[in-house]
């Protein structure tokens, strides 16, 4: 009895894991769910890709790797066959890229999809539709690596011809200028501080200024007005003169005239009378002498 008891156990276990098998099998494998198949074309390395790797599509798990295998007509081409979910949005803009895990080495395949040609893309399990590959970030950094560093060698040989001990003593030099001039700016910033501070002083001084200078221009103007009024008076006095000395000229200008001719008349007979006197003192006594006898006259003698 004991026995069949076990026997009875030992066949319900037996029963229970096979069942178990059996839904883990088919919950891992997807079977008899609806998948499309499509083809991942690309020329380059699909390292770290595998059967059964996963298929990413926009950040949802959508499918996996089916198989891995080269084109027949052209051998550097792979060609990555996928299976995804029925009715997943793939459309002729969509395109993979191989997204490798940090930790494991592992790849998976990403699908993404632009948007610039949102027409689905037809697929047939016996005649799949082709989805290109795109170099991923890591394959653009690995294809640019020898750029790169043949970039990062020649900067480092700029750096050296440009770091030489003649530039070095120049970069020296011009940092102890820099050093200085921003001493000689420190102290400017201090004169014109102290200057700034003077500032209402020199107002103060300036407004006085200009009120000395107002009342300057007012004495100026009194002083012109003056002026004025004293040229004009001295013109009605060069007037008045002028109107005088025309008068005197017309009225007292005949008698000047008759008394400067007798003053002439006299000065000659006065001439005359000195030579004579001179000639002759006796004249002054006893008169003039007779002249001589004229034609005619008795005692004249006809010149020989």
């Amino acid at each position: 009895m004991v026995r069949e008891t076990y026997a009875l156990l030992t066949g319900l276990f037996v029963v229970i894991l096979g069942s178990a098998l059996i839904g883990i099998a088919l919950f891992l494998g997807d079977y008899g769910s609806e998948r499309d198949v499509y083809v991942v074309s690309t020329q380059g390395a699909v390292s770290g890709l595998n059967p059964e790797s996963l298929v990413i599509f926009r950040g949802v798990r959508a499918g996996k790797v089916t198989s891995i295998s080269f084109a027949p007509h052209d051998p550097r081409t792979i060609l990555v066959r996928i299976e995804v979910d029925k009715g997943l949005p793939i459309t002729r803009g969509t395109y993979a890229t191989l997204r490798v895990q940090p930790l494991t080495g592992l790849a998976q395949i990403d699908l993404s999809d632009e948007g610039n040609d949102p027409e689905p893309l037809r697929t047939d399990p016996k005649n799949p539709a082709n989805i290109p590959l795109r170099p991923s970030l890591l394959d653009k950094l690995t294809g640019s690596g020898s750029d790169i560093l043949t970039q990062v060698a020649q900067l480092i040989n700029r750096l050296n011809t440009f770091l030489d001990d003649g530039n070095r003593q120049r970069i020296a030099h011009t940092l102890a200028n820099l050093d200085t001039a921003t001493a000689e700016l420190a102290g400017l910033e201090r004169r014109m501080e102290e200057a700034m501070e003077r500032i209402p002083s020199l107002d103060d001084r300036l407004k006085q200024a200009l009120a000395d200078h107002s009342a300057m221009a007012r004495d100026v103007r009194e002083t012109s007005r003056r002026i004025r009024e004293l040229s004009e008076s001295a013109q009605r006095v060069v007037d008045i003169g002028a109107a005088a000395g025309d008068t005197l000229v017309r009225s007292r200008l005949p008698e000047l005239d008759a008394l400067i001719d007798d003053a002439a008349r006299t000065a000659a007979s006065l001439r005359r009378l000195s030579k004579t006197l001179e000639q002759d003192p006796q004249t002054l006594l006893l008169g003039p002498a007779p002249g001589l006898p004229g034609p005619g006259e008795p005692g004249f003698q006809e010149p020989k």
